[in-house]
């Protein structure tokens, strides 16, 4: 592994790590741990998700560079998803944090070093070579199923009370 790669998995494992200590700071009325893990997991599943639809369309036969294409396109899925989100908390629907941009980059991040080693392991000159496609985007759903969840409960409160 380059030293590149090293200082990216040792940055991420200190955010993963922080990330609750820094949210208690910010809003102590919130389960921030819950809330830190959702943004790892929504930035990580909009990874996955964009690499899917883009590892067929780009030919990555045994190329680091289309691998790191894919990873790259999967990596702006996460921003773009992680802005949308405050921008959507900058018009009224909560609070605009820094820190949740950063944490769905974060998991973006993690799933997208994991999209570039598991694209250049396949092997080349497989034309249409769908099947990794179709485990990234497998991946993506389920990790998006707990934030969906978490977005279903908060807007859509339940009239039955649980004990």
């Amino acid at each position: 592994m380059k030293a590149g790669g090293t200082v990216c998995i040792i940055c991420l494992v200190i955010l993963l790590v922080n990330a609750p200590r820094v949210r208690a700071g910010e809003s102590a009325d919130k389960d921030t741990g819950n809330s830190a893990a959702l943004h790892i997991l929504a930035g990580a599943s909009s990874t996955l998700l964009v690499s899917a639809v883009a590892y067929p369309l780009i030919d990555t036969g045994n190329n680091h560079r289309s691998a790191l294409l894919v990873a790259g396109l999967g990596l702006g899925g996460a921003l773009v998803a992680g802005a949308t989100k405050e921008l959507l908390d900058m018009s009224g629907w909560g609070k605009p944090q820094w820190t949740d941009l950063l944490l769905t980059l974060g998991g973006g991040l993690l799933a997208g070093s994991m999209v570039y080693a598991v694209s250049c392991l396949q092997p080349g000159g497989e034309n249409g070579n769908t099947g990794i496609a179709v485990m990234y985007a497998t991946f993506a759903l389920t990790l998006s199923l707990p934030v969906g969840e978490s977005l279903y409960r908060r807007f859509i409160p339940s009239s039955v009370s649980r004990s």
